[in-house]
This record gives C-alpha cells, structure tokens and sequence, in this order.
C-alpha cells in the first residue's frame, strides 16, 4: 500500500492562507487542487445567522482513474496573529465513496474583530492499481471578522 501524508504546520499555513472578508459569501469560494481528484475546503459565512463553519469535499473526476474517495478530520480553526485553535471538528468516518464524499464542521458564533477562521481536512483516495493516497494541505482558506 502506498501512503503519502502531508503534515500541516503552522509556519506554512500562515504563508498560504487566502483570506476572504465576511462582507463577502464564502458559499461559492472553494478551494480546489487536482485533476483526477479534486479536493475542496471551504469556510461558509452564514450571514443570516452570523455563523462560521468548515466544510470539505473530494471527487473523483468524471474520465479520471476511477477512484474511491473520502473525506475526513475536518477542522475549523479560529485564528488571531500566529494562534490556531480548533474550534469546531467533524471526525466523518463514513468510510469510502465512489464519487463523491462531502464532511462539514457544526457552526460558530459569535466573531471577534482581528479574528478569522480558516480549514483544514484530511482527503484520502484509492485505485485499484493506484493504492491508497492520503493528502493534508499545507494551506487553508479564512475568513476575517468586521
């Protein structure tokens, strides 16, 4: 079995964070690496209910190399200068899908000014020829607080 795991660290998060202010909706503004297997997070503003939550998929892309995929660890990180705290996590070990597997942290409120909050998840995806790949980014998306 071939396994590839990246570690997240925090010298590398803070240099690639892609920061979104709360004005804005994050609905639509994923985040996404691959090509046979696309991995997205996201952090979604509610701002009906002023909340934040974390949320991640993969899938296996149509002509690709026909894939299981899943989702894992989702984490939603609140962040303030260089501190990181979990605030949120969803652990989603519903096991391997063939096309697609979505995992979404429970919501947080309030927000502080000077705050923001970014994601990180674990994707994991096999082949029959191809083993077992896991892969943690070494970035993540935010979103400020007014």
């Amino acid at each position: 079995m071939f396994r590839t795991t990246g570690v997240l660290a925090a010298a590398a998060l803070v240099a690639s964070i892609v920061i979104t202010p709360s004005s804005a909706s994050a609905a639509s503004d994923w985040k996404c690496y691959g090509t046979q297997v696309k991995r997205c997070a996201t952090v979604v503003w509610d701002r009906t209910a002023g909340t934040f939550r974390a949320q991640a998929k993969i899938t296996d892309v149509a002509g690709g190399g026909s894939f299981q995929v899943k989702v894992t660890d989702v984490k939603l990180l609140r962040t303030k200068e260089s501190d990181y705290v979990t605030v949120r996590s969803a652990k989603d070990y519903d096991g391997w899908h063939d096309t697609e597997d979505f995992a979404a942290t429970a919501t947080i409120d309030p927000c502080f000014p000077g705050q923001s909050f970014t994601v990180v998840a674990t994707f994991s995806w096999k082949g029959a020829s191809s083993g077992e790949k896991t892969w943690r980014p070494n970035w993540a998306i935010g979103n400020v607080c007014d």
